[in-house]
């Protein structure tokens, strides 16, 4: 697959197989993720890899709890109600890999730098049958001090991206968008 194919064809994924993504396929991607550009050079990024079922189910459930607990904090979040009120609906789309990207501080381009990165591992991981979905419901807890602590997270990282992740359970086609709205052309 060429990049454009894989722009062409990469669209946010929700249903997954059980097969495993192997440590040594992260890795690469990964790899080819971080050769994103990078503002000053900083290459703010740091990643949190969790492939244990049991513990992504738990942060599933932890995260909707967080949420109906504090919706006045996440009025973004507050149309999603009664998915987050559903015992069916998991955070993660039961996928068995969730990469979390976080960006060191210290540079004032980290968001942008990380959001480059997960860019390039959605458009890398397409290339290996695999499919990607950004969490957002992710920032109710992946930057809460306790979980950044039992992951290693150092201080002044913050998170930036999640990204569920599979082996694509279902072919799906490519997504469709609006055309794209020009303010000035000169």
């Amino acid at each position: 697959m060429d990049i454009i194919q894989a722009i062409e064809t990469r669209r946010s994924i929700r249903s997954y197989t059980e097969r495993p993504v192997e440590k040594t396929v992260l890795q690469k991607l990964i790899r080819l993720a971080v050769k994103a550009p990078t503002g000053s050079g900083m290459e703010p990024w740091g990643f949190v890899v969790l492939q244990d079922v049991e513990e992504i189910n738990a942060l599933s459930e932890r995260i909707k709890q967080n949420v109906l607990e504090h919706l006045e904090d996440y009025p973004q979040f507050a149309q999603y109600e009664s998915w987050l009120r559903s015992e069916r609906y998991h955070i993660f789309n039961h996928a068995g890999t969730v990469v979390v990207i976080y960006g060191d501080t210290a540079s004032p381009w980290h968001v942008y730098d990380c959001s480059l990165v997960a860019g390039n591992l959605m458009l890398a991981a397409a290339e290996e049958g695999i499919g990607c979905c950004w969490i957002g419901f992710a920032e109710a807890l992946f930057n809460d001090a306790e979980f950044k602590a039992a992951h290693h997270v150092p201080d002044g990282f913050h998170l930036v991206s999640t990204l569920s992740m599979g082996y694509t359970k279902v072919p799906v086609p490519p997504c469709s968008r609006k055309e794209p709205v020009f303010f000035s052309w000169k």
